[in-house]
């Protein structure tokens, strides 16, 4: 069975560096973000270290976009074998400033989204006894009010990443958060999107805890 990998929520950074990760792997790379000319170059820099990849477009505040991206890539790369979710509402938002409107979107972003895409993906995240790979971080342990969005939408992936790890447990399917308590940066021997990759393979190989504190 082909080894298919889907990122939503792609970018230049963290999923990058699993992109490529996955890919020396053996996986093929489903690829979701808004913009079709940066993915465009990612796919072109992916093929250049013979890595393949397909493409599709999709605001993930939008649940119907995301999910007829999901349906395009399936139809084009086959069973899923891995989602990995790295989409988060990061900005800067005073907590007291926030509305309805505001969090409500950051939520479908950060945490809401990443259930339907699960949902959508079940079958076959079953069927290849897969994983579902999370991108956390530590504003899930420590709140940060000038963040407030990401703060509690990393808190509500925490708590989702648990509960999906409970449930998915007995169907052979992993779930595992990567809370990362530092700042990505390319040159750090820590926390580069190289080393982090190699976190989320290791967790992905092990598949044992719900969340990894790094």
């Amino acid at each position: 069975m082909n080894k298919n990998i889907i990122i939503i929520g792609m970018g230049e950074n963290l999923s990058l560096g699993i992109a490529e990760k996955f890919g020396k792997e053996g996986f093929a790379i489903g690829m979701i973000s808004r913009t079709a000319e940066k993915l465009k170059t990612l796919q072109d820099h992916l093929a250049q270290l013979g890595i393949r990849s397909e493409f599709e477009v999709a605001d993930v505040s939008n649940s119907r976009q995301m999910l007829d991206a999901l349906a395009k890539l399936q139809s084009k790369m086959g069973v899923i074998t891995i989602l990995q979710y790295n989409a988060v509402d990061f900005r800067t938002g005073h907590i007291l400033s926030e509305t309805i409107e505001t969090l409500t979107n950051g939520f479908k972003i950060s945490v809401a989204n990443a259930l339907m895409a699960t949902q959508f993906l079940l079958t076959d995240l079953k069927s290849s006894k897969g994983a579902i790979l999370l991108t956390g971080g530590m504003a899930s342990h420590y709140p940060n009010p000038e963040v407030a969005s990401a703060s509690l939408g990393k808190a509500g992936l925490k708590s989702l990443a648990s509960q999906l790890h409970q449930v998915l447990k007995k169907d052979g399917v992993y779930v595992g958060l990567l809370t990362i308590s530092g700042w990505i940066q390319a040159m750090d021997e820590k926390y580069s999107p190289k080393r982090l990759a190699e976190e989320f393979w290791t967790m992905y190989q092990d598949k044992n805890q719900a969340e990894v504190l790094y």
